[in-house]
């Protein structure tokens, strides 16, 4: 989660909400075909805040601008989808002599022993095992060794997060096998992690046809629905999957989606095509319509800036301060959250008018910017790049929001503390726009999302990974404002 600082204010007193579940970060799940066995993936969320430029604490002198901390306050359990064991074959593929000619047999037999021995398989192999097919479509053992490749193949290329070529392939195995449960779990899973969560939801709901009591798709189905705001349904999926068996993260995210459906009781909703909106609809009314019609704005200026759109509708929470605090577990200086668990902005609303104040306009953008790089780069954003660029574009500068000592200060490696973070990322975000601008930003986000890996998109964009980039700007940053 990502929480935008507000003014300093003492929390509204309240029981401590129950923890919610933070999923961890890299969830990946691999593909077991013939022999191998299958692994889960996860999901991510971080709580993130937004600072004030004062007070800064001191920090050791000489030290690097912070990078990547969080405040040990949001440190909480990560749950994460169960690993998702694939069935082995249960049978050996044995080929007839009469059916398939001795040259055939022969590269079949090859190739069941390369799945069986190395557990993976190249291209190469892809295409021999579909000429096979080609040639003995009513051959059940050609069927089954082409089934096995392809989910070998799309093992290999989700272990090296190239999940579209992944995705491709699982879903040539559900034409070769329809009636084959792990094609489907598989490609669940898969488009989960691409972030198509009606994909996952129809192929959870196509393995859920061929087994009503799986586990695995009855997981995946839960979390699909909940990242399309669909938390009734996805509530009867996870209930479901845990009376098929017992698992603790499966239970903490059913706890986690049954607090947010008592906090939003009775809430007033409004569908618009890129938000699903909540709010108390007597009290906020007003500001609620005011809310909706910044959001749009905000979000057609995010198109234009990163040139990328979030694939589905964002939900939005508007609650008084202290259901926002119980609801969100956000720390006091938090004036507003963006939880990348379940794709959700909250937002503290009480006392406001229909009029806006600068402030929640910018708590708007804000976190609407987490919402899209969150999307753009699936999850895999650093913080520093999430903050300093959600700062960036609601209009913060460096050189505006600090004195020169101040960022002397920060040049020096002075500061430390929720503000000096802040401080530092958009320091740190307005030197990677300076280097390539708006749409090196852009680039890099997705690529991260494309290749799955952090330093990968830094070498592709900056041509040196992210620890290197990150301390060729503190060495700048030191040479042109430090003492």
């Amino acid at each position: 989660m990502f929480s935008k600082v507000g003014a300093a204010r003492a929390r509204p007193a309240a029981s401590p909400p129950a923890a919610a579940p933070r999923p961890g970060r890299g969830g990946a799940w691999i593909l077991v075909a013939a022999v191998l066995a299958g692994a889960g993936f996860g999901l991510y969320v971080w709580l993130r805040p937004a600072p004030r430029p004062e007070p800064m604490a001191e920090a050791e002198p000489g030290a690097e601008p912070e990078a990547v901390s969080e405040d040990s306050a949001f440190e909480m359990p990560p749950p994460s989808l169960a690993p998702v064991t694939l069935a082995q074959a249960a049978e050996p593929i044995t080929f007839q002599p009469e059916a398939v000619p001795e040259a055939d047999r022969h590269e079949a037999e090859t190739l069941v022993r390369r799945l069986a021995g190395a557990g993976s398989v190249s291209t190469s192999d892809v295409q021999a095992a579909e000429q096979l097919f080609a040639r003995y479509p009513q051959e059940e053992p050609v069927r089954q060794l082409l089934e096995r490749v392809l989910l070998t193949a799309a093992a290999t290329e989700s272990r090296s997060k190239r999940l579209a070529p992944a995705a491709t392939l699982l879903r040539r195995a559900t034409e070769v096998q329809p009636a084959s449960l792990n094609p489907w779990i598989a490609l669940a899973h898969v488009l989960f992690d691409q972030g198509d969560w009606t994909g996952a939801e129809a192929a959870a709901r196509a393995a859920l046809g061929l087994a009503p009591r799986s586990f695995d798709a009855l997981q995946v189905l839960g979390y699909a629905l909940m990242r399309q705001d669909r938390n009734r349904d996805a509530e009867e999926a996870l209930r479901a999957a845990l009376d098929v068996r017992a698992d603790a993260a499966t239970k903490a995210m059913l706890d986690r989606i049954r607090k947010g459906l008592s906090d939003e009781k009775g809430m007033a909703e409004r569908q618009l095509a890129h938000f699903h909106v909540r709010y108390d609809g007597d009290a906020h009314e007003d500001v609620g319509r005011e809310i909706l019609g910044a959001l749009e704005r905000h979000y057609a200026t995010l198109v234009t800036t990163l040139g990328h759109e979030p694939q589905t509708s964002i939900p939005v929470i508007l609650y008084s301060r202290k259901a926002y605090y119980d609801a969100s577990g956000a720390p006091a200086w938090s004036g507003g959250a963006f939880d990348s668990t379940d794709g959700r902005i909250r937002i503290p609303i009480g006392g406001l008018d229909v009029r806006l104040t600068p402030d929640m306009d910018r708590t708007l953008i804000h976190e609407l910017t987490h919402a899209f790089v969150a999307d753009l780069s699936r999850g895999l954003a650093p913080r520093d790049i999430h903050e300093g660029l959600a700062q960036y574009l609601e209009g913060r500068r460096l050189d505006e929001t600090l004195t020169d000592a101040q960022i002397g200060g920060l040049a020096d490696g002075r500061f430390s503390g929720v503000a000096g973070f802040y401080m530092a990322a958009l320091a740190y975000v307005e030197h990677l726009i300076a280097q390539r601008g708006m749409g090196g930003m852009t680039e890099l986000l997705r690529a991260m999302g494309e290749t799955g890996s952090v330093d990968k998109a830094y070498q592709q964009v900056h041509g040196r990974d992210q620890k290197a980039t990150r301390q060729a700007w503190a060495e700048r940053l030191r040479t042109q404002y430090g003492s």
